[in-house]
């Protein structure tokens, strides 16, 4: 089942209760794009269902993977049902294109996610009190090993504090963290850790604020990542694998470890660096804050108002 919004939205019922990362974006459109131009298409958020035979322009705005089950309309050339396609990284566009035999670059632009968040540095670089790190996703993409990876940081370092956001009550399928639940509750019990849940955007923001490290052992292929994104531009200093399309959308601003598929090497490769980062911070009180990005063409890229523009020109072009 489809559901249309004004412009010519299209969403599925999986987004009903949902407040990830594609209805972010929904709104980033609905509130940024042009809505004359809106109106003369039919743009697609993922997992798509049927399509409307009284609209010119058919877009898929993809941002699940490629092979993702829910893609299935896409197959044995589905995907000639639509006149267009956005993605939100190079490299989704390279494994849609990989997955769906025939889908010529011609009908794909590449436009990446826009976070409300600008970039601001602080004009005090010592930092005092307890080093902050956080986890913003959802708890399959690398909890699991964040925990042990923190656990044993706590053990040679006494001034580190770690808080977690995460839970798939997100996508409104709180059901899916039955799994999770003891982890959570290690979490919670943890002296040097707390467990938040799940919490509003901007909650998440605010925390970016007087966060220092991202550590993000990640282990889930990401089309794009706004949490990473998010923490670049709060001035986090960002641990992460090469993996999927986090190396695109860092864009030279983090530090990274080669992924692999076994997890003990991964949890070794964040360790290590944060290890690393917190004994350098001991020696150089300036390290932290001086870890910032200064990058005005990497912090402009994720903007709104790029964004906007990008879908303004893609849509005028399409309508000729």
């Amino acid at each position: 089942m489809s559901m249309i919004h004004k412009g010519h939205i299209v969403e599925s019922e999986l987004s009903k209760n949902s407040k990830g990362g594609t209805e972010m974006m929904r709104k980033r459109v609905l509130d940024n794009v042009d809505s004359e131009l809106l109106s003369k298409v039919a743009i697609h958020f993922s997992r798509p269902r049927e399509i409307p035979n009284d609209v010119k322009l058919n877009i898929l705005y993809c941002h699940d993977l490629a092979e993702d089950p829910e893609n299935h309309i896409l197959l044995k050339g589905g995907w000639k049902k639509f006149d267009h396609f956005v993605f939100v990284s190079q490299w989704q566009r390279d494994q849609y294109i990989t997955q769906f035999p025939g889908l010529p670059y011609a009908k794909c632009t590449v436009i990446p996610n826009a976070v409300e968040k600008e970039f601001s540095a602080s004009e005090d670089m010592s930092h005092t009190g307890k080093i902050r790190f956080i986890y913003h996703t959802t708890p399959h993409r690398g909890l699991e090993l964040l925990y042990p990876i923190f656990d044993e940081l706590s053990k040679h370092h006494d001034n580190i504090h770690l808080d977690v956001y995460s839970s798939f009550a997100i996508y409104g399928w709180a059901n899916r963290d039955e799994p999770y639940v003891d982890l959570f509750t290690a979490i919670h019990n943890h002296p040097n850790m707390t467990y938040h849940g799940s919490v509003p955007n901007a909650q998440i923001i605010k925390a970016l604020e007087t966060a220092d490290v991202f550590l993000y052992p990640n282990i889930w292929k990401e089309t794009s990542c706004i949490a990473l994104i998010e923490a670049i531009k709060s001035g986090v200093l960002c641990i992460h694998p090469n993996y999927g399309a986090l190396t695109e959308v860092s864009g030279g601003q983090t530090l990274m470890y080669d992924y692999s598929e076994d997890n003990n090497s991964n949890a070794n490769a964040a360790y290590s660096i944060a290890d690393q980062v917190l004994n350098t911070q001991k020696e150089d009180n300036h390290f932290l804050k001086r870890f910032t990005t200064t990058d005005r063409a990497f912090l402009s890229k994720n903007s709104i108002p790029i964004f906007a523009n990008s879908w303004n020109k893609l849509l005028k072009e399409l309508n000729g």
